[in-house]
C-alpha cells in the first residue's frame, strides 16, 4: 500500500471518529452546526467550507476531555501483589504494559454479572452506564441481550 493511500485512510478515520464526540444538528442545511457531546458548544461544520479542524482543535483543548489517546498505545499498571517477608507482610507490585481490548472488556462484564447473579437488565441502567463510561471511555456497553449470549457462551465453555 503506497503512503498516500495510507494517509488517506488515516484521514478518513479521523473525519469518521470526530462523529463519535459530536451531534449534526438539522437547524439549517446551508450552513450545517455540531454539538459537543460532553460540553454543548456548537461548532459550524460545512464539509467544504469548515471541515471538522474546529472540532478536533476543541477537544484537544477541552480539560474535561482527557481520553484521547494513540488507540495503540499501552497503559502501565501497577498490579498489586502482598510478599510474606522477613519484616511481615509487604506490598509489592509489578509493573504491566497492558492495551485495551474490547472483547475482554465484555467478557469480563459477563463475568461480575454471573458472579454478582445480577439481573441482564443491569447492564442498561443509567448509572452502569455511567459507571462503564468513567472508567474506560471506549467500553461502549453492549445490549442486555448481548451479555446474556456472552453468559451462556461462558457457560458452555465451562461446561465442557
Amino acid at each position: 500500500m503506497s503512503e498516500e493511500c495510507k494517509e488517506r485512510k488515516t484521514l478518513i478515520s479521523l473525519l469518521v471518529e470526530i462523529w463519535d464526540h459530536f451531534t449534526k444538528l438539522d437547524v439549517d442545511l446551508k450552513t450545517p452546526r455540531a454539538e459537543c457531546n460532553y460540553c454543548g458548544k456548537h461548532y459550524a461544520c460545512h464539509t467544504i467550507v469548515n471541515g471538522t479542524s474546529n472540532m478536533w482543535s476543541h477537544l484537544k483543548v477541552w480539560k474535561k476531555f482527557s481520553f484521547i489517546v494513540d488507540r495503540k498505545q499501552k497503559v502501565l499498571v501497577l498490579e498489586p501483589k502482598i510478599e510474606k517477608g522477613e519484616l511481615g507482610d509487604q506490598n509489592v507490585g509489578t509493573l504491566k504494559a497492558i492495551s485495551y481490548n474490547y472483547d475482554e472488556c465484555r467478557q469480563a462484564l459477563a463475568n461480575m454479572v454471573i458472579i454478582n447473579e445480577l439481573p441482564f437488565n443491569f447492564v442498561e441502567g443509567q448509572r452502569s452506564k455511567l459507571f462503564a463510561r468513567t472508567m474506560q471511555p471506549r467500553f461502549d456497553i453492549p445490549s442486555r441481550f448481548t451479555i446474556m449470549r456472552d453468559c451462556l457462551k461462558l457457560y458452555v465453555e465451562e461446561k465442557d
